[in-house]
């Protein structure tokens, strides 16, 4: 689950992008590309700026029974996401506010009004998707990107379709993942599937993105499927609903005040 970009980033990354990508979001340049632009025309795929939308991840653990939760997102550009657990019954009120580099939870049922720190690179509530990638894990903030070539890759609605590989390597020591690769449609910059690696350099996680329609303005997923591979098959299904650019989100939402309220 990535959040969105500032607007003064979307307007950088679309003008760098003018020059690979036709009017209209077209064919992109048939020799090569800005892979750091590339990476954050990816970003805006995912979601508008400020939005809110409702998500739920169903989590695969072998020799487990499944699990869902459902949450309840609203990110502000440069201000932070805020996130309510909605379901189950147990973790219901739960919530998240990702701000300023930091990720809290906060319990109304603790009968404490300290929130919690988490570790961006520990489990989301037991899911294979990182605290980072449900808070705030938006590659082109997060990794400095190079282009690793193109290939061909099956997608469930677009086929068999070429594709850049940019390769992101970490920008900072608190980022969870050393590298990542995103495999983006040639036209169009679509990701449909990221892989990331541990700092050690191991292949640990593989995400793919479909449900690809017209939402929020754009073409963009709904569906994003996480899974380990370190053998056990673990994965974790994030399906986005009800997405929608928010331009009447409140600052005070996103501090810590508002959590504990």
């Amino acid at each position: 689950m990535k959040h969105g970009l500032e607007g003064r980033a979307f307007a950088k990354a679309i003008a760098i992008l003018v020059a690979f990508v036709a009017a209209g979001g077209g064919a992109v340049a048939a020799q090569t590309i800005d892979p750091n632009a590339a990476m954050r025309a990816a970003d805006l795929t995912m979601y508008p700026a400020s939005f809110s939308m409702i998500a739920s991840i169903s989590t695969l653990h072998r020799g487990a029974d499944a699990t869902t939760m459902e949450i309840e997102v609203e990110h502000k550009a440069g201000r932070g996401t805020f996130m309510e657990m909605l379901s189950p019954p147990r973790s219901k009120g739960m919530r998240f506010l990702q701000t300023e580099g930091a990720l809290w939870m906060y319990s109304p049922r603790s009968g404490s009004r300290s929130p919690i720190r988490l570790s961006p690179r520990e489990s989301f509530q037991g899911s294979v998707f990182s605290n980072n990638d449900v808070g705030d894990s938006t590659w082109a903030n997060d990794y400095t990107a190079s282009l690793a070539g193109s290939t061909t890759i099956d997608s469930p609605d677009f086929g068999k379709v070429d594709v850049w590989i940019v390769a992101g390597t970490a920008k900072r020591w608190d980022v969870p993942y050393g590298s990542v690769r995103l495999y983006l449609r040639k036209d169009g910059l679509l990701p449909l599937r990221v892989e990331y690696d541990a700092k050690s350099g191991l292949h640990i996680k593989t995400m793919e993105l479909s449900g690809y329609s017209s939402i929020a303005g754009r073409l963009r997923p709904s569906r994003l499927v996480m899974t380990a591979t370190d053998g056990t098959g673990d994965s974790s299904t994030v399906v986005i609903r009800d997405l929608k650019a928010r331009e009447d989100l409140p600052d005070a939402m996103f501090n810590q005040s508002w959590l504990v309220r």
